[in-house]
């Protein structure tokens, strides 16, 4: 009878210490998918900001006067907001 008990008892906790060892590496699996996914995208976006960047550049090359007035609109646009804003306070 302890013998059965005992013996039991053993396959059991073999048997637990298996499943966590296969959760564990499920964990680890699920990790590291996910540390891919992250390197991935962070690839992708460096790669968007590159374009982004040569599309401005190109811009600027063609068009310099239009950038130029572009850039002073928005910085009018901004002051005024911020000047409204400081105004009311």
């Amino acid at each position: 009878m302890r013998q059965n008990v005992l013996e039991r008892t053993g396959d059991f906790i073999g048997h637990s210490a298996d499943r966590v060892s296969d959760a564990a590496n499920a964990v680890a699996a699920r990790v590291e998918d996910g540390v891919g996914f992250a390197k991935r995208t962070a690839r992708q976006g460096i790669d968007t900001a590159g374009d982004v960047l040569d599309g401005a550049a190109r811009r600027i090359q063609r068009n310099p006067l239009k950038v130029t007035l572009a850039a002073c609109a928005v910085a009018l646009g901004a002051g005024v907001v911020i000047g409204t804003l400081l105004k009311r306070r």
